[in-house]
């Protein structure tokens, strides 16, 4: 096969090739504060698998902290091995003169990855979200929903806590290009396999 040919060939695979939506991987913010968490859950529909959850603790008070529990193995308790407990989380770390963490375990954030090597599955997830005030814990519970990342043609991946109604686009001057393309390729594809190199 000469050059021109494996060149038209290789034109022709590459319009063939259907597109497909690539999913950017999102950290979805979750501020821990005084009152519980912020939102107070995440709906099916947001958030799919490879996305993170971005937990902030905001809580300025004194002597309290914050931290999440995760019930990874759906039995509606927060301990078992395969759970998950972030640290508890400070509102601030203070810092040295180097702008280095006193305490090198304080945290103020922690992200948290929604995938199957973590041990979570595509479904809902319980969560329980922890304040400590002076050695008093007090517990809330919240749901977070996750589905699988697939990449298929034609997917409407919606944006944060908005619904959006997504019209689909008129396709017919992108289909009157590939047919043309096509066609283009059919007319020259002879006269480049019949010219001499």
């Amino acid at each position: 096969m000469n050059t021109n040919a494996g060149l038209a060939m290789v034109l022709v695979s590459l319009l063939l090739v259907s597109p497909v939506s690539a999913h950017e991987p999102k950290e979805y913010t979750i501020l821990l504060k005084e009152d519980g968490v912020t939102p107070d859950g995440v709906s099916p529909g947001i958030l799919v698998s490879s996305d993170s959850l971005f937990f902030y603790n905001v809580d300025g008070r004194e002597n309290v902290t914050h931290r999440i529990l995760v019930d990874v193995e759906g039995d509606d308790l927060f301990d078992g091995v395969d759970d998950i407990a972030t640290p508890w989380l400070s509102s601030t770390c203070e810092l040295n003169e180097t702008s280095q963490k006193v305490d090198p375990s304080c945290e103020v954030t922690y992200l948290l990855l929604l995938d199957p090597s973590n041990g979570l599955l595509p479904s809902n997830i319980s969560m329980m979200h922890q304040i400590d005030l002076n050695g008093t814990t007090e517990e809330r519970s919240f749901v977070v929903s996750f589905s699988e990342d697939s990449h298929s043609s034609g997917q409407v991946l919606p944006i944060g806590g908005v619904e959006e109604v997504q019209k689909p686009s008129d396709q017919t001057p992108l289909r009157f290009a590939l047919v043309a393309s096509i066609a283009g390729i059919f007319v020259l594809l002879p006269i480049l396999l019949s010219s001499k190199p």
